[in-house]
């Protein structure tokens, strides 16, 4: 028996198997998900597998770039809002306490 004798033979007992497949009731059948979404391959034409690839891929590398956009501008914000604003709430807090001691020196001294 040469190789295409073999795969004839296979190929009858797929379709035999198939046949069998047949028999059996579909609420009796238990499928995975996976095996599902391989069955539907058979039933959309290749450019419509292809279509959905692209789109799939496509919102894949845009949700990727976004998040990483996104990441970036929140580091690019938050870092320069605490190295332009942090000194200046710092001042403004030693302005008050300078403040506030010197209203408290104040009555302690007209206070006589």
């Amino acid at each position: 028996m040469n190789y295409s004798e073999e795969s004839m033979d296979m190929s009858s007992a797929m379709i035999e198997d198939v046949d069998d497949l047949d028999l059996i009731p579909d609420d009796e059948l238990e499928e995975t998900y996976l095996e599902r979404i391989v069955g539907l391959k058979e039933m959309f034409p290749r450019p419509v597998r292809t279509g959905g690839a692209f789109v799939v891929n496509s919102t894949k590398s845009s949700s990727i770039w976004l998040y990483h956009f996104i990441k970036s501008a929140v580091w690019i914000t938050t870092t320069s809002a605490i190295i332009l604003a942090l000194p200046l709430a710092i001042e403004m807090s030693q302005i008050q306490a300078a403040d506030e001691m010197k209203k408290v020196r104040q009555e302690k001294l007209f206070a006589k």
